[in-house]
Order: C-alpha cells, then sequence, then structure tokens
C-alpha cells in the first residue's frame, strides 16, 4: 500500500514538473514576440507620462503587464530603473495602450515588457 502511494506521488510530481517546463517554455515564446512603442506625453494638466502600445504577436492572450523603463543619460548610460504595473489586457495578434508616469532627470528611456500573465490561446480566428 505504502509503495503504491510512493509511486503514485513520484508519478504525480514527475507529470506536474513535466507541465511547468511546458509552461515556462510558452512564456519564453511568448517573451520574445513582445515589443514596445512609447512616446513621452507632456501636458499642461497632467503630469509627464510615457505613452504608447505593448504589441503582443503570438497567439496568447496577455495581461497584467510591467515594464521596466530605464532612464538613460546623454550616453545612453542608465541612470535609473523603474517597473511599471500595466493593467492592460494584450490579445492575440493586437496591441493594447497604457500610460506610465515619466521617471525624472532622463535624457531618453528604453521601455522593455519585464513579465506578463498567459491568459489563453486564441483561435486565429478570434484575432483581430
Amino acid at each position: 500500500m505504502i509503495r503504491r502511494a510512493l509511486v503514485l506521488v513520484v508519478g504525480g510530481l514527475i507529470v506536474l514538473s513535466l507541465a511547468g517546463a511546458a509552461a515556462a517554455q510558452v512564456q519564453a515564446e511568448v517573451a520574445r514576440l513582445l515589443r514596445v512603442e512609447w512616446s513621452p506625453l507632456s501636458e499642461e494638466w497632467t503630469r509627464p507620462r510615457l505613452v504608447g502600445h505593448v504589441y503582443n504577436d503570438s497567439v496568447y492572450r496577455i495581461g497584467s503587464v510591467r515594464l521596466r523603463l530605464q532612464s538613460l543619460d546623454a550616453s545612453d548610460q542608465v541612470i535609473r530603473e523603474d517597473l511599471a504595473w500595466t493593467y492592460v489586457d494584450v490579445p492575440a495578434r493586437g496591441r493594447a495602450y497604457f500610460s506610465v508616469r515619466r521617471p525624472p532627470d532622463a535624457h531618453s528611456f528604453r521601455v522593455t515588457v519585464e513579465s506578463f500573465l498567459l491568459i489563453s490561446r486564441e483561435r486565429i480566428d478570434e484575432t483581430p
């Protein structure tokens, strides 16, 4: 009885580890298919912001995107890094708008996707 339970536990752990490895591989593949286009926004009536779109060229819908904002000096050296959550839902083969507070005192910026959640795989006829 104990041996059978041990076999079931070990078998379950093997299945879970394989599923986790497959999920990590999908996450990495989707990450390569994401890009960000942005521009600075300075309006009199609001704080300075970085606005743009997160583009998703994969077949997966993603959400809870976290952006890495790197502030650069005049020689393109990183002088500050910030993370900003953009609670957007980016459809497969689509894009979503974001607006985040602009870090102060930088010559320019580099904006990349730091992390995201996979929501679902979408059929081709369901995507925009």
